[in-house]
Parts: C-alpha cells; sequence; structure tokens
C-alpha cells in the first residue's frame, strides 16, 4: 500500500511537467535503401536514424504510415515488427515498410519525370508510430522527407 500511495503522489506532484516522464522522438535522416519484390507486395528496407531524448527505452510497435514518392501516393505501408530504441542515444535502426506493389510502379515512372524535369525525388513518410515502454504506448507523429538521390533511385529499379 505505501508503494501505491508513493506512485500516485509523484504522478499527481509531476502532472504539470509532463516532459519528464517523455520527450518526443527526434527521426533524423533514412540511410541504406534497398527495394524487394515478393508475389505482389514491395519490402522497401532503410535504416533510419533516431535520436531517442528519454531516460528510458523505446519500443517502435507494428505501425502503419502514408507513403508517397515524387508527390505521388503509394498508399499505406507498414512496419511489421517491433524496433527497439535505445536510451539517450542517437542510432540508427533497421526499419522495413511493406506496401502494394502495383502503387509503388505508379510512382516510380512519375519519379522519372521529377528526375528529368530536375525536381528530385521526395520520398515522404507521414502518419504516427505507435511506440511505448512496457503497457504504456504512445503515437508519435511523424512526417518526414527524404530528398533521394539519382543513384538511391536507380538502385529500386
Amino acid at each position: 500500500m505505501k508503494r501505491f500511495l508513493f506512485l500516485f503522489l509523484c504522478f499527481t506532484c509531476l502532472q504539470g511537467n509532463a516532459s519528464f516522464f517523455y520527450k518526443d522522438l527526434d527521426f533524423l535522416s533514412m540511410e541504406n535503401f534497398s527495394i524487394e519484390k515478393k508475389a505482389d507486395k514491395i519490402y522497401i528496407a532503410f535504416d533510419y536514424v533516431i535520436d531517442n531524448p528519454n531516460w528510458y527505452n523505446v519500443i517502435i510497435k507494428p505501425s502503419s504510415l502514408y507513403l508517397k514518392i515524387a508527390d505521388v501516393d503509394c498508399g499505406w505501408v507498414r512496419i511489421p515488427e517491433k524496433v527497439k530504441i535505445h536510451k539517450k542515444e542517437k542510432g540508427s535502426y533497421p526499419f522495413v515498410l511493406v506496401g502494394d506493389a502495383s502503387k509503388f510502379v505508379k510512382s516510380g515512372f512519375s519519379s522519372i519525370w521529377a528526375l528529368l524535369t530536375g525536381k528530385g525525388i521526395d520520398f515522404n513518410l507521414a502518419g504516427k508510430i505507435n511506440a511505448g515502454v512496457s503497457v504504456f504506448k504512445k503515437k508519435w507523429p511523424m512526417d518526414y522527407t527524404y530528398k533521394m538521390s539519382f543513384e538511391e533511385f536507380l538502385s529500386f529499379f
């Protein structure tokens, strides 16, 4: 009973300063792209550089994000597996997105046009990532645009 009372007092005293308990993850950059097609699904693998300013590890749980390549909607892609983000650390974490291959091919043709006109290719992921610690979870908003180089784009095909 004393532990419960102590925890209750801690949470009520610190309720005004919620930033003590959590801070948003910083999604810094994407690296090392690779694409694989199996059946009618496309698997986009990359390393995401993430900074976790919190004093605890965060687990990114299976989530869905909306993918746009060169301003063409590729539809919803999902993160199928959990990813552990280490506390007080900036690190590179492997991610795999799984999506519909037919929508990805349509964006490929639009991307070629964007390259020819000199606009470059924007790889945009937006949505909310399910993440948490133990039984507590939070949805972190994410809207990140990666400017893809010509060499990275050609590695897709």
